[in-house]
């Protein structure tokens, strides 16, 4: 017999569980998707991409697919497959059968440009069934279908209202709100519901007749729901260069002292709180993090400042998941900082062999993200490898090389002769967002520490030779 013990603790791990927590399945099938990889993902940081979420499948030979997802309540997860990304509104304890749109393929150039952006999709849901099969639903009975329609409908009104705004005209929004609200009398699920009530905040932002206080309180509260796309998507627009205007009225005088001199987490809390529209320490938090993550390479606040007070903000969370929140943000922000450890990655070189930034402690590394048939990398190219020569007794020459395949960076390096370390990216292609590459090349020095000496450091034709001595000089290395 358990003992009493063990009962009660039972009893309270069933308590601390959600009532709908369970699993939700999402799979599908589609012959066109045979051998290609679909991504799901549920976004874990609302200002990062980084998921609390994530698993990747490979359709099989008939192109089927199937994820299994840990859910406390109904949440939107989004799937990545080729050039597309969609969203799906999913409930713990159903089984999702979904149909893709026609696969499209990246281009190599889409993969490696930071500009890419996904084309949108509504994932068509087939079936929703509970996990017995009972229960089957699909079509207009189901969410992610009124979702659709009313996306469709919004995009159209949105494009209206905003040019009439531009022209000076009257949208009579509340009237148009109206008509939206009597197109889905059918549909009162709190889901649903939301998500239009977010949605007409933004009509109501782009409109630009009403304030942050009356569209707070109609339409993005009173709950904080950080987790949601279209809350965040209302949210950012309501408090886009929230620090800007606000630190020039009355209320906000001072706000910029607070910041980069004093760093009090308190009372720059406070200040935020005296605008009308912030009406919890909840928002006011989510605010600072938004804020101080956007005004980071702005230049306005010092950037050390900014660091301060995301610890701060860390390590006193007006609750729990904005700590982690505010501990993400700040290590995106210092990753490239001088002095910083930089983004850690573990990428193979043309003969198959790993390589990661500690394997080369105690020496200095230049590492060089460039691509085989960019001008300007190969301007470069003569100087780095007279750099194996000339500097082999402290010195590690590293590229991460992005090509379309990983067999031309081997045919390159050989056709000219090239021997320092040349990695493929495609290992790990998250690393050129980690490093902020925008355009080739770009390099980077690292100290025998591990710790970042030069970001950016200047290219070798530009002074990297001549900067990488004073450095040594001024530390008694040479």
């Amino acid at each position: 017999m358990p003992s009493l013990r063990f009962i009660i603790f039972l009893l309270l791990l069933r308590a601390a569980i959600p009532a709908s927590a369970g699993v939700a399945v999402i799979f599908g099938s589609d012959p066109g998707y045979r051998g290609k990889t679909v991504h799901l993902f549920i976004p874990g940081n609302p200002f990062l991409p980084l998921p609390r979420h994530s698993d990747t499948v490979v359709c099989d030979e008939n192109g089927r697919f199937q994820f299994t997802v840990q859910l406390e309540r109904g949440a939107f997860v989004y799937l990545e497959t080729g050039v597309y990304e969609g969203s799906l509104y999913a409930e713990p304890g159903f089984r999702y059968h979904i149909g893709l749109p026609p696969f499209r393929e990246k281009r190599y150039e889409d993969l490696v440009s930071p500009f890419f952006t996904p084309v949108r999709f509504h994932p068509e849901v087939l079936s929703k069934t509970g996990m017995d099969g009972s229960g089957a639903a699909g079509g207009p009975e189901e969410i992610n279908h009124s979702l659709f329609r009313f996306d469709t409908l919004f995009t159209r009104v949105n494009e209206e209202v905003i040019a009439r705004r531009r022209l000076g005209l009257d949208s009579r929004l509340d009237s148009v709100i109206r008509a939206m609200e009597a197109s889905f009398p059918e549909d009162t699920s709190r889901a649903f519901r939301d998500y239009r009530k977010y949605k007409y905040g933004i009509l109501k932002m782009n409109e630009g007749r009403s304030g942050l206080e009356e569209i707070g309180k109609e339409y993005l509260g009173p709950e904080i729901r950080d987790e949601h796309p279209v809350f965040m998507q209302l949210f950012n627009l309501m408090y886009r260069e929230f620090l800007f205007y606000f630190s020039r009225t009355e209320e906000g005088a001072g706000i910029r002292d607070v910041i980069n001199r004093t760093h009090q987490l308190d009372t720059l809390r406070r200040k935020i709180r005296l605008h009308a529209s912030v009406t919890s320490d909840t928002l006011a938090d989510l605010v600072l993090l938004r804020e101080l993550y956007t005004a980071f390479h702005q230049g306005a606040y010092h950037k050390e400042a900014i660091l301060i007070l995301l610890d701060s903000m860390a390590g006193d969370p007006v609750i729990p998941r904005y700590g982690t929140y505010a501990a993400q943000i700040r290590q995106k922000l210092s990753s490239l900082m001088v002095g910083s450890a930089p983004p850690a990655f573990t990428l193979t070189d043309t003969g198959g062999k790993t390589y990661s930034l500690a394997d080369s402690e105690g020496r200095y590394v230049l590492l060089v993200f460039c691509t085989p048939e960019h001008y300007g990398c190969m301007m470069e190219y003569p100087f780095m490898q007279s750099y194996l020569a000339r500097h082999a007794d402290y010195l590690d020459v590293v590229s991460v090389m992005v090509a379309e395949q990983r067999e031309e960076v081997a045919q390159f390096m050989d056709r000219n002769g090239y021997t320092w370390k040349a990695l493929y990216y495609k290992d790990q292609p998250g690393i050129l967002r980690d490093y902020e590459i925008r355009a080739f090349p770009v390099a980077y020095l690292i100290g025998p520490n591990g710790r970042l000496v030069l970001s950016p450091a200047p290219l070798p034709s530009e002074g990297f030779e001549q900067q990488l001595f004073r450095i040594m000089r001024s530390r008694g290395e040479v």
